[in-house]
């Protein structure tokens, strides 16, 4: 089941001057089939036939055969190609490219420590000499919040200036030391001027694609409540997140891709913070559990100290004028009904 139209139409009208902005590019993507991938291809085709923009997109894929499977309306466009390979080894596309997005790396921990740090930078380095080589103008790399490493608890909203990083004694730190490195090899690259580099630093996001079974609170609790199960806290519920809506993620990456300052990046999040438990209270709210059973494993921190993981936006809303339009519960509506109608659709078909 595609994205919603109501969601791709405010997504066109909201990024509509970054949208005309790309009329006639040729652009190059990583990562197309996750789920930033996919909000960001589906928005671009339905902008494409609105505005007329005849953007021509090439994506790179591990495996052509499970994308087309998953996304085939994709393959039916003449404005839209393949590459098979590696992030680290793919065979360059022909140049010619215009813009270019680098979302490949998966926040899913798969693979080892070194695998995920050598995916990440080395897959970054690999797409930045393919971009200097086709000249393309225009990046955007995709970063995450990740590369704060712990944040201290008198900081309620982090920002861009902050110098933290995560720990280089940390087995679990491949990841953000990985993004930061990746970010390092951006602000290179777009050094010499030759090309217009922008990073976007993503916190936690919701929205149809989101992953229900993996290491994502709002995605298991979803899952919990679509199967009418107890929603499982494996800590003690306190710590702080804030959950953006992917329809306002896209407008923010089209806004950066288009806008943003080169060398410079951009935390994307929304700054509304709630604890793991309260997030709990509201899914189960929006999936009308009349009496939710919220199993917390860990007994309380009575120490008044939790984990916050939450942006201060102020940059992106005050240089580009992007802000968060979808608040919190509506967003989980629109995600917990989606996933129930393509639950009910997979019923029909099966």
């Amino acid at each position: 089941m595609n994205i919603s139209d109501v969601d791709l139409k405010y997504i066109a009208q909201q990024s509509r001057l970054d949208f005309l902005a790309l009329k006639n590019a040729n652009i190059f993507i990583t990562g197309g089939s996750g789920f930033i991938g996919r909000w960001l291809l589906e928005s671009l085709f339905y902008a494409n036939a609105a505005y007329e923009l005849d953007v021509k997109v090439t994506v790179l894929s591990r495996d052509i055969n499970a994308f087309k499977d998953s996304c085939p309306s994709f393959f039916e466009s003449n404005n839209f190609s393949v590459v098979s390979g590696d992030i680290r080894t793919y065979k360059w596309p022909n140049s010619g490219f215009t813009h270019a997005i680098h979302a490949a790396t998966d926040v899913i921990a798969t693979n080892t420590p070194l695998e995920t740090f050598d995916v990440i930078v080395s897959g970054t380095r690999y797409f930045l000499d393919f971009c200097k080589y086709a000249k393309v103008k225009k990046v955007l790399l995709l970063s995450s919040g990740a590369v704060y490493g712990i944040i201290p608890q008198v900081i309620d909203r982090v920002s861009e200036d902050y110098s933290g990083s995560p720990s280089s004694a940390k087995l679990n730190s491949a990841y953000g030391i990985g993004k930061l490195a990746s970010e390092w090899l951006g602000s290179v690259y777009s050094s010499s001027g030759e090309m217009e580099c922008k990073v976007a630093r993503i916190f936690a996001q919701v929205g149809p694609y989101l992953a229900l079974d993996k290491q994502f609170a709002a995605g298991n609790f979803l899952l919990n409540a679509l199967k009418g199960e107890a929603f499982l806290i494996k800590g003690d519920g306190t710590p702080k997140r804030s959950y953006m809506y992917a329809a306002d993620l896209a407008v923010w990456l089209w806004g950066i891709l288009d806008r943003g300052v080169s060398g410079q990046s951009y935390n994307v999040g929304s700054d509304y913070a709630v604890s793991i438990f309260e997030l709990a209270e509201i899914i189960s709210s929006v999936a009308n559990i009349q009496h939710p059973q919220i199993r917390v494993l860990e007994k309380l921190n009575l120490s008044g100290e939790y984990e916050r993981y939450v942006p201060d936006i102020s940059k992106a809303s005050k240089e580009l004028h992007l802000n968060i339009n979808i608040p919190l519960k509506n967003a989980l509506e629109r995600t917990f009904l989606w996933y129930q109608q393509s639950m009910e659709s997979r019923k029909l078909w099966s």
